[in-house]
């Protein structure tokens, strides 16, 4: 059985970040780890080290100015990210935590949002991921904003051939497609992570409500709180959600796809 972390385990946390770094990223908070860690295993510690390091590159500069994350935002990052080893799931956390960095330390709505991305499983996280970098791709020149009149109009077709290629399914996961498909979309929908209008189906379906499509395949379309947690994965909390279209942001993940191939507008 793996022993609890000691203080070595905080040392190698701390070597993600190097010369205070930790004092640098949590300000004050930084204080609770040595409580916060007495009963982690070496690999939950390498992986908040991991969401740390995550969450000081996604600051760069601003890491120099001063600045604290609220405790209850520290407790529900180690609670629930400290089980997360997935790519995705250790940038989310990361940009949850620099997102949570103010200089007064009082904005703890990252907690909330913690346990939003705790609650979604690999599958749910790839896909919310996917949808919204597609959103972005196809609507950042289209003037729209995301609010309750332009949301309805940026629906995306997702063809069932690009759903599963920028998945990276298994043999064995694709036997499951349809239960899979099910778990991800009813999930997402019933935690508001997509719009209420999504369906899937085979091609003569998805005709109707696109008619360009060559496939059967997925419609669906983004909702505040969705487009909400994709800023927060990236360090942008303090941005209007219009900022998912800007230029200046950069929601990359190395070894992800930033979009599903072949997606398109359902509305033009």
């Amino acid at each position: 059985m793996p022993e609890p972390i000691t203080t070595v385990g905080l040392g190698a946390i701390a070597a993600y970040l190097g010369k205070d770094g930790l004092q640098k990223l949590l300000g004050p908070t930084a204080d609770y780890l040595g409580q916060g860690l007495k009963d982690f295993t070496q690999k939950r510690a390498q992986n908040i080290g991991q969401i740390f390091q995550s969450a000081q590159a996604k600051l760069g500069d601003r890491i120099e100015s001063p600045g604290e994350v609220p405790p209850k935002v520290l407790k529900a990052v180690l609670d629930e990210g400290s089980f997360s080893n997935d790519a995705l799931a250790v940038e989310y956390f990361g940009g949850i935590l620099a997102s949570s960095r103010t200089e007064h330390g009082r904005d703890d709505r990252g907690a909330r949002i913690a346990k939003i991305l705790d609650s979604l499983s690999t599958y749910q996280l790839r896909t919310h991921y996917l949808v919204y970098s597609t959103v972005r791709e196809i609507f950042r020149d289209r003037g729209l904003k995301l609010d309750m009149d332009g949301r309805p109009k940026m629906q995306i077709f997702i063809p069932f051939s690009g759903y599963i290629q920028a998945m990276d399914f298994s043999q064995a996961e694709l036997t499951q497609a349809n239960q899979l498909l099910n778990h991800v979309f009813f999930g997402l929908h019933s935690d508001s992570l997509i719009d209420d209008k999504w369906q899937y189906g085979p091609q003569e379906h998805m005709t109707k409500l696109f008619p360009g499509a060559q496939d059967g395949g997925i419609v669906c379309g983004p909702s505040a709180l969705g487009a909400e947690l994709f800023l927060w994965a990236f360090g942008h909390a303090d941005k209007p959600l219009e900022f998912l279209f800007s230029p200046e942001f950069h929601p990359v993940i190395t070894g992800v796809p930033t979009r599903f191939p072949n997606g398109a507008a359902t509305k033009t």
